[in-house]
């Protein structure tokens, strides 16, 4: 079902979501696309946007970990670690890193924005 995935952007009204999701897609497919090219996750899948629009959320949460003047825990380590690697794989320098991590969080912001709006 299409709306079993939203449910892994937990803490929002699924409705809300989808609707936000599909105004953010008017404007950034094509960042939805490369983030999902870069961080391997196929274009084919079922509701691929969505996995795309976790992992955004999921960047900013750790962007938040690392800015905070509190030891994370260890599973909060390791999940920023495991997305920063997916981020990181493959590149050659921390230029094209840092386009990836701002694609991620230039989407998440957008997302928090519109959420807002959708009625």
């Amino acid at each position: 079902m299409i709306m079993d995935r939203i449910k892994l952007i937990s803490g929002y009204d699924e409705k809300r979501v989808r609707e936000t999701l599909n105004l953010l897609l008017r404007d950034r497919k094509n960042e939805f696309q490369e983030l999902a090219d870069n961080v391997k996750i196929p274009k084919t899948s079922e509701d691929w946007e969505i996995i795309i629009l976790k992992f955004c959320l999921d960047f900013e949460e750790c962007f938040k970990t690392w800015t905070d003047s509190k030891e994370p825990d260890a599973l909060k380590n390791a999940k920023c670690m495991t997305i920063m690697r997916a981020i990181a794989k493959g590149k050659n320098n921390i230029s094209d890193v840092f386009h990836i991590e701002n694609i991620a969080y230039t989407i998440c912001k957008e997302f928090h924005e519109t959420y807002k709006k959708a009625t």
